[in-house]
């Protein structure tokens, strides 16, 4: 099993697959883009949330999720480690 460290480094690296375990996105499967990235910084001087670019397999319609957001509300299907090697 893994821990809560590993899970939220693997919700974000590009080619993990991931299926959606909250109520009105329960089953579907969403495609990490790009590595988490840090959205503008607020003025309340909190460090600026981190969001993750990921696309819904099934329509093709890419969007953004919090970080947090993936971390909680997706179950890691495959990761970008199991894919296999790469081609030369």
């Amino acid at each position: 099993m893994l821990d809560s460290s590993n899970k939220m480094w693997e919700v974000q690296q590009p080619g993990t697959l991931l299926r959606g375990r909250s109520s009105h996105q329960y089953g579907k499967l969403a495609l990490v883009l790009e590595e988490a990235y840090a959205g503008p910084t607020p003025s309340n001087g909190y460090p600026p949330r981190q969001y993750v670019k990921m696309q819904w397999v099934a329509t093709g319609e890419r969007f953004e999720e919090m970080l947090t957001n993936a971390h909680n509300c997706f179950d890691i299907v495959s990761s970008c480690d199991t894919l296999g090697p790469e081609e030369n």
